[in-house]
């Protein structure tokens, strides 16, 4: 009887065992989780810093670069559709929109060369 006791006990701390072993395997995979969605989430941030989405002319426009990229069915620039200003005509300036055309101007403005002074 005391060594039916003994297994049996000896099997209850196995079994638990294994349960709390499955308790931290299912908190690490959260964790790794997390950690990918608070990655991703500060890419997506770090992305919308440098990225401007112009909807009236179905762009986004690098403000690192200063170039500018269409925009795909997804809601993805396309990276194969890269243009600058200088590459544009008549038509795409007027299909800006009010604001578009202010976030363009701002950061040509801000991104244009000094003049010299002689």
């Amino acid at each position: 009887m005391t060594q039916a006791l003994i297994v049996v006990c000896i099997l209850a701390l196995f079994f638990a065992c294994y349960l709390l072993a499955r308790k931290d395997d299912k908190i690490t995979d959260l964790q790794q989780r997390v950690e990918m969605l608070e990655h991703k989430t500060a890419k997506k941030i770090v992305s919308r810093l440098l990225f401007v989405e112009l909807k009236s002319v179905n762009s986004v426009l690098d403000t690192l670069n200063n170039c500018f990229y269409q925009i795909d069915k997804n809601g993805d620039y396309d990276i194969d559709t890269e243009y600058r200003l200088s590459d544009v005509n008549d038509e795409w300036w007027e299909s800006l929109s009010k604001e578009d055309l202010e976030v363009v101007n701002r950061i040509t403005v801000h991104n244009k060369p000094e003049k010299a002074t002689t």
